[in-house]
């Protein structure tokens, strides 16, 4: 958790750039950067595998200190949710939830990366089916929207890997340190989507 809790600190230092540069128009640089946190998640998610070497007999011998230590407490997680959309994609259970755990953390983010990226598509005068047909063309535009994409697909990546090891160590009906019964909180998760149209647009392809 420390480990990741820096690289989340990066991201959210790189994501505010990456809003700032879409507001401006200013698309390579913002692309530059996608790419990059796409590849930090990458990296983030292989920090499942270490945790795997664990097995579930060694995980138990000092389960029982982690008290209520949970993922769950990860501020900078859930800032970096808010801060690429979650917030305005998700139901209201999960708006509630977040605003309850950290007031104003949604207010503090009134351009989110998603509306910023919207904004783009939007000013640019064509849809996304369009920027797809016309990749080479309009490579600006196609381009920001596969490093959206995959920024997100590292983050599912991240939560189904994260609901693996958790159903390595302690199974499917266990309670997790947080509370919640964990591998059923975690899989609810897969459904939160910053981009679902992106993922629509692979129907309409």
């Amino acid at each position: 958790h420390h480990a990741l809790e820096i690289w989340f600190k990066h991201l959210i230092f790189d994501t505010r750039r990456i809003i700032a540069f879409l507001q401006e128009d200013k698309l390579a640089e913002a692309n530059w950067l996608l790419k990059r946190a796409g590849e930090i998640m990458r990296l983030a998610d292989g920090h499942w595998t270490v945790l795997e070497t664990l097995s579930s007999a060694d995980f138990h011998e000092f389960r029982s200190y982690l008290s209520g230590a949970s993922g769950l407490q990860s501020r900078q997680f859930r800032e970096l949710e808010v801060m690429c959309g979650l917030c305005e994609t998700a139901d209201e259970h999960y708006r509630a939830g977040v605003r309850a755990a950290w007031p104003g953390l949604i207010e503090a983010y009134p351009v989110t990366l998603r509306r910023a990226f919207f904004d783009v598509i939007e000013r640019s005068g064509v849809s996304l089916i369009d920027i797809y047909r016309a990749r080479w063309a309009r490579f600006d535009l196609f381009s920001l929207c596969e490093n959206a994409f995959e920024l997100e697909r590292r983050f599912q990546s991240w939560r189904y890997n994260h609901i693996l090891m958790v159903q390595r160590q302690i199974g499917l009906r266990t309670r997790g340190t947080g509370g919640t019964f964990g591998v059923e909180y975690l899989a609810a998760t897969m459904g939160h989507l910053f981009f679902p149209e992106l993922w629509e647009l692979r129907h309409e392809i």
